[in-house]
């Protein structure tokens, strides 16, 4: 964790003029890039469409910073003065880091490098945190002050050139800051400070400490990888992690399972092409399956299409690395749609024990706890198209797997 550079007396004054705050007042807030691409010819790679965070992955996000090697993040930090902070900058930034880089760094195996810089001492906003209504379905117009506010105060004073990734972080002892307000803002149009031109800024209002994996997850969002949770209408009392329960830090935070599916990773460029099998024509294959989390071994994701926009994934998990709390092992499937938008269902986890639950006091959605098949265990999709059976747990690791394709109108072999 390394002091980020502060701007010169020189940069003070020119920051001081006109131009700056005159792109800042013209902001507008967007849901997210325009993604649209035409489908690739190759089997298994889903189309990216024009959907808030899609899970296509037959091309690049365009206007998202690229999750590989090393990326520079920046924490700014904000207080108010009508609160005097009561932590220090370096005790809000352990609240975060090195654990944030941690988790990534193991998730990619070691394909993706982030490097914080922060800016060591507290900046102080105009108005107070209530003044800016901060809460989870924030304003437009109030977030829009907050974040005009805030880099008009951070940037006579911050070198913001060279970072991918910008963390606003209010005090956490402050009267109005709200939790439930962390989150990624996409910028209809990237504001450039310093020559860096930046689309969205990570907005944090943790407590202290902080739920657990938050920043992780909303670092997620800045290398394109989509809400993965439910979210019930208001006055509602459904659950929000029917669709992928404890499996991937995108789904919750506080999950037991949050190593990334196999799909994010291939999405975001850690998995070799040789470790990811595409499975067409009708007939039955053998595959050995080396568990999400660990960093060597050979294939790591199955995948079947199913429709223009859906495929069926199936990957291993194990009880290591950033899924040392899992609650079971086995393989895993799940139903990737990319042609819906984040919190909206992009992926469903497929329970291979739909009457049983598993570690109730501990998962954030029981019934899906225990979703993946065992040895002998298998699922067939409701079409009759598809079935995977688990037929072995090898010593190195691997899951073996025999998977049985049927076309329309004919057998598998």
């Amino acid at each position: 964790m390394a002091g980020a550079p502060e701007r010169s007396r020189g940069a003070r004054a020119l920051a001081a003029t006109g131009c700056v705050l005159a792109a800042l007042v013209a902001w507008t807030l967007a849901t997210g890039p325009d993604a649209h691409a035409e489908p690739s010819s190759a089997v298994c790679l889903l189309p990216r469409t024009a959907v808030h965070h899609s899970e296509g992955v037959d091309s690049a996000p365009g206007g998202y910073a690229r999750a590989q090697g090393d990326v520079n993040a920046l924490m700014v930090f904000l207080s108010f003065p009508d609160a005097p902070p009561e932590l220090t900058p370096r005790q809000v930034a352990a609240d975060h880091y090195p654990a944030t880089a941690d988790f990534w760094s193991a998730a990619s195996y070691g394909k993706f490098r982030l490097h914080l810089h922060t800016v060591d001492r507290w900046l102080t906003m105009p108005h107070s945190a209530t003044r800016y209504a901060i809460s989870r379905d924030w304003r437009a117009a109030d977030r829009t002050a907050y974040l005009r506010d805030a880099l008009t105060v951070a940037d006579p004073v911050v070198d913001f050139a060279g970072y991918d990734v910008v963390y606003l972080v209010a005090d956490p002892g402050a009267p109005g800051v709200d939790s439930d307000a962390t989150k990624v803002v996409n910028l209809a149009a990237p504001v450039t400070l310093d020559g860096n031109p930046i689309g969205r800024l990570v907005t944090v209002f943790e407590q202290h400490p902080p739920d657990h994996n938050v920043l992780a997850h909303e670092t997620g969002h800045v290398f394109d990888l989509p809400d993965l949770y439910y979210r019930p209408p208001l006055g509602s009392t459904a659950d929000w992690d029917t669709h992928v329960g404890d499996w991937d830090l995108m789904g919750s935070q506080f999950g037991l399972a949050p190593e990334p599916f196999a799909w994010h990773k291939w999405k975001l460029g850690w998995l070799a092409p040789g470790q990811v099998g595409c499975l067409t024509g009708a007939g039955t294959t053998y595959h050995d399956l080396s568990p999400d989390e660990t960093p060597d071994g050979g294939t790591k994701l199955l995948v079947v299409r199913t429709g223009p926009d859906s495929a069926l994934a199936i990957e291993a998990r194990t009880t290591a690395g950033n899924d040392a709390t899992a609650c079971r092992q086995g393989v895993l499937l799940y139903r990737v749609r990319s042609d819906r938008e984040s919190g909206d269902g992009p992926i469903d986890v497929i329970d291979g024990h739909p009457g049983t639950s598993a570690c109730a006091g501990s998962s954030v959605y029981p019934p899906l706890a225990d979703a993946p098949l065992g040895v002998g265990e298998s699922y067939a999709l409701p079409d009759g198209s598809t079935r995977v059976t688990v037929t072995g747990h090898e010593p190195d690791g691997d899951w073996a797997v025999k998977v049985t394709r049927t076309l329309p109108g004919g057998t598998g072999a």
